[in-house]
C-alpha cells in the first residue's frame, strides 16, 4: 500500500513545486510612481511673481520668511509641490521697491569695505531694515530684512527698544523694555494707526491648490484695545511734532523711527549706527513716505 502511494506523493509534490515557482516568478504589484513636483507660485499683494519654486531655491529673506509663514499655518512647501498652488502675499510690490531704493542709496554706501584692511570688517558695517503694515488688515506691506542673506534684521532678530520708544503707547499696552523686532514696533503702532484695534501682523492673503481650491485664507482676528478717542489723541499728539511734517511719529529714538498714516505703519532700524547715524533713521523714513506718495 505505502509503495503504491509513493508516486501518487512524488507527484503532488512536484505539482506543488511547480506552482510555488510559478508564484513565486508571478510579478507583484508595480511601486508606486513618485509624486512628480508642481508649480508653487509666491505672488505679490497686486499678483506679480515675487518668487517660484521653478527659480530653485529660495535666496532671498522675504521669501524664506513667507515660507516660514506657511509651514506656520500647516502648510510646509514640501506639501504644496505635491498638488501646485498660489501664496498671494501682502506684500507691496512697490512700496517694497521704494524701500529698497531708499535703504539702497543711503545705507548700501556705508557697508562698502576694503578687503585689504585687515581692520575693516564687513560685519561691523551699518544695516538696516524697514517694516510696513497696513493697519485696517494687518497685513505686511513691507518687509525689507536688510542687505545681509542670513540675518533677517525685520523680523527676525530682537533689539533693546531705545529709551522713549513706547512711551506714546503707555495707554495702548504696556511693552517695558524686552528686546522687539521692528515688525513688533511697527505693529504697535498699526494698532493707533487702527483706532485702536489691534491685528496680528501677517505676510500671507490666501493659498490655492493648481485647480482653484482654497487650502488656506488669513483671518481677520481683530481685537479692540483702546477705544479710538484714545487712539485719536495720541495720534494728534504725535503730529505736533515740528520734524513729523504732520504725520504721526515717534522721533528722537535712534536707531529707530516710527510713525504711520491712517493706511500706514512704518519703522525703520539702523543695525551698528554710530554717533554720526543718529538722524539717519529719521531721513530713511522720511525719504521712504515722501517717495511712497510720489
Amino acid at each position: 500500500m505505502v509503495r503504491r502511494s509513493l508516486p501518487v506523493l512524488g507527484a503532488l509534490v512536484l505539482v506543488a513545486g511547480v506552482i510555488g515557482y510559478v508564484v513565486w516568478q508571478r510579478p507583484g504589484p508595480p511601486p508606486p510612481q513618485p509624486v512628480v513636483p508642481k508649480e508653487v507660485v509666491l505672488q505679490y499683494a497686486d499678483g506679480s511673481r515675487l518668487w517660484s519654486t521653478t527659480d530653485g531655491r529660495p535666496r532671498g529673506l522675504v521669501v524664506k520668511r513667507v515660507l516660514e509663514d506657511l509651514a506656520a499655518a500647516s502648510l510646509p512647501l514640501d506639501s504644496l509641490v505635491a498638488t501646485g498652488g498660489v501664496v498671494r502675499t501682502t506684500i507691496d510690490a512697490r512700496a517694497q521697491s521704494v524701500a529698497a531704493a531708499v535703504l539702497g542709496r543711503l545705507v548700501a554706501p556705508k557697508r562698502a569695505y576694503d578687503p585689504m584692511n585687515p581692520d575693516d570688517r564687513q560685519d561691523d558695517k551699518v544695516d538696516a531694515a524697514v517694516t510696513a503694515i497696513d493697519p485696517v488688515s494687518g497685513g505686511v506691506r513691507v518687509y525689507f530684512p536688510g542687505f545681509s542673506w542670513n540675518h533677517d534684521l525685520a523680523g527676525g532678530v530682537s533689539k533693546e527698544p531705545a529709551p522713549g520708544l513706547f512711551e506714546p503707547l503707555a495707554l495702548v499696552q504696556d511693552r517695558g523694555k524686552a528686546p522687539v523686532t521692528p515688525l513688533d514696533v511697527t505693529a504697535a503702532y498699526a494698532t493707533v494707526a487702527g483706532g485702536g484695534v489691534e491685528r496680528k501682523p501677517h505676510l500671507i492673503t490666501w493659498v490655492t491648490a493648481a485647480d482653484g481650491s482654497s487650502r488656506y485664507r488669513a483671518a481677520d482676528a481683530a481685537r479692540p484695545v483702546v477705544g479710538p478717542h484714545v487712539a485719536d489723541r495720541i495720534t494728534a499728539a504725535l503730529k505736533e511734532k515740528p520734524v513729523c511734517n504732520g504725520v504721526a511719529c515717534v522721533s528722537g529714538v535712534s536707531p529707530w523711527m516710527v510713525g504711520y498714516t491712517p493706511q500706514l505703519a512704518v519703522s525703520v532700524y539702523l543695525e551698528k549706527a554710530g554717533a554720526n547715524d543718529a538722524d539717519l533713521p529719521r531721513v530713511i523714513w522720511q525719504e521712504f513716505l515722501a517717495e511712497l506718495a510720489g
